[in-house]
């Protein structure tokens, strides 16, 4: 990679970082402020309509966090040293369908579930509304968490620097994966199948912290590379 592509690398993973940390602290702020109350089957009840469309708004970031989450994955395989880019390729892979899966799952809510609320046309509404625990919406959730989780243990290796930051990014990724697993192994062992939303929950917290941190230190070490790389220019 020449100097001019390092600079552009550093650059870019910095501020792409910063954006990453930024988005998800407010789309976490939103998300908690608009946790939804427990509705019944068929989940139309008139509590629904009062609390439209607060518990929509955090979506929106979301949506962009999703895009933020793949350049930053794409920002770290530009970092990673050549000999251990296999690694990030393979999280970027996975990143990628992370990404889309978490996306159609909240576009569909915003663009979809929200007219056909506000027309009270509600013909399978059950089954896709974010107020089934048990509907696609939740399911596509854990699928989409459970998968930046691995894209984060996927970047383990690639991130190969010996500084005391990147050693305690690697283990935060690694950190969030267990996390998650070990959250999706006991709520299965206490529920089973019938998880409602509580793993779903507690994985979209682990993720988010761990952006939020990771976020904030990335931006550091991507900042100390462009300076390593252009000491009279940073």
């Amino acid at each position: 990679m020449g100097d001019d592509e390092q600079r552009v690398a550093s650059r870019f993973g910095f501020w792409v970082a910063i954006a990453t940390s930024v988005t998800t602290v407010v789309t976490f702020a939103l998300a908690i402020t608009a946790l939804p109350d427990v509705v019944p089957y068929p989940f139309a009840d008139e509590q629904i309509a009062e609390q439209w469309p607060g518990d929509y708004y955090w979506m929106y970031p979301a949506m962009v966090l999703m895009l933020l989450f793949v350049a930053l994955v794409v920002a770290l395989h530009e970092h990673a040293p050549p000999a251990r880019r296999i690694f990030s390729r393979l999280a970027l892979g996975i990143a990628i369908v992370a990404a889309a899966v978490l996306l159609i799952d909240y576009y569909l809510q915003a663009t979809v579930m929200q007219p056909n609320l506000e027309k009270d046309q509600l013909d399978g509404w059950a089954m896709l509304t974010q107020y089934n625990p048990n509907g696609v919406f939740i399911a596509l959730e854990e699928l989409g968490y459970l998968l930046m989780g691995v894209t984060f243990l996927a970047l383990v290796p690639a991130l190969a620097g010996a500084s005391r930051l990147e050693r305690a990014v690697r283990w935060l990724f690694v950190g969030c994966f267990a996390a998650s697993v070990v959250a999706l192994v006991v709520v299965s062992a206490f529920q089973g199948i019938d998880r409602g939303d509580d793993f779903e929950i507690i994985v979209i917290s682990i993720v988010w912290l761990t952006l939020i941190a990771a976020g904030i230190m990335l931006a550091v070490v991507f900042r100390r590379a462009l300076g390593r790389q252009f000491p009279a220019r940073a």
